[in-house]
């Protein structure tokens, strides 16, 4: 729990709280989210992170199954994090699979404050089997104007294009929220961290911006998700590390009193030394 005495005026605290959803339950899973909330809220948290697709599962097989798992912005798992977010005045940023007009299927994150939904991002990069589930998102990158910063989410394999982070940057977020279901990497060296903690550390340093990553833990459908969480500052390095099983970690950020630090860091400026009429930002070259 961080020491409320030694908050400045505009820091606050993240969490990441991991869970284990049950595929295509959302009921479990919304009491399952509701519980890990007010854990944080416990541990002095203003802002929850929740993983991925927490209210109902990830590793659908077909758009059938995606569709049974999925609801509205206006479902149950939305209402019910509306609701515990008025009670205890913070924020929650969570992965929800959501049906939308049309039948289009999305891996969408919302930003839910004291007053209700304040921002919905749709998963702009879908990884491996999640074509057969999930509708590319359509929304672009938003961010959103909040009383602790300028707020951006992305979810999981976006980390991985570095256009996702840097969308976010330039749009002016101070804080990028990331619901992710982080897997084991095939070629990852033992003596080495996850490569997501590389992911989430390289968008952090590059991008000038504090980044929470809240990932799943436990196995579905013989895939495993590793947890391991992260929220990273500004520079890149980690505040705090998560296992791979249930927990919660928090962390104390600055968005709003470290913009100024942020963007005059005289050892490296990674996101305001950029030369934009130097770069080709067209399509990658056929093989």
């Amino acid at each position: 729990m961080v020491d409320p005495g030694e908050r400045s005026s505009t820091s606050i605290v993240v969490a990441c709280a991991q869970t284990d959803p049950i595929l295509g339950d959302i009921e479990a899973n919304t009491d399952m989210t509701v519980e890990a909330i007010r854990g944080a809220v416990a541990l002095g948290a203003d802002v929850i992170v929740l993983p991925e697709c927490a209210s109902g599962g990830w590793a659908f097989a077909d758009r059938a199954e995606s569709a049974a798992a999925a609801q509205p912005l206006t479902g149950s798992t939305i209402r019910a994090w509306e609701q515990v977010a008025m009670e205890h005045n913070v924020w929650v940023s969570g992965g929800f699979g959501e049906k939308a007009d049309g039948g289009a299927l999305y891996n969408s994150a919302v930003l839910v404050g004291p007053n209700g939904v304040e921002s919905l991002y749709r998963k702009v990069h879908l990884w491996n089997s999640e074509n057969l589930a999930f509708d590319p998102g359509n929304l672009g990158y938003p961010v959103t104007e909040t009383p602790f910063g300028r707020v951006g989410m992305l979810i999981c394999y976006d980390a991985w294009v570095p256009e996702s982070f840097r969308s976010l940057a330039v749009a002016g977020a101070d804080l990028v929220l990331a619901p992710s279901d982080w897997v084991p990497n095939p070629h990852q060296p033992a003596d080495m961290p996850p490569l997501a903690h590389l992911m989430v550390t390289a968008g952090a340093h590059s991008n000038q911006m504090y980044v929470a990553a809240a990932s799943r833990y436990g196995i579905e459908r013989g895939q495993q998700f590793i947890g391991s969480s992260m929220i990273a500052d500004h520079t890149g390095w980690p505040l705090a590390r998560a296992g791979g099983g249930e927990e919660i970690i928090v962390a104390q950020i600055d968005p709003i009193g470290s913009r100024s630090a942020r963007r005059n860091d005289p050892f490296n400026r990674p996101l305001w030394d950029r030369r934009v009429s130097q770069y080709e930002m067209g399509e990658v070259r056929a093989h």
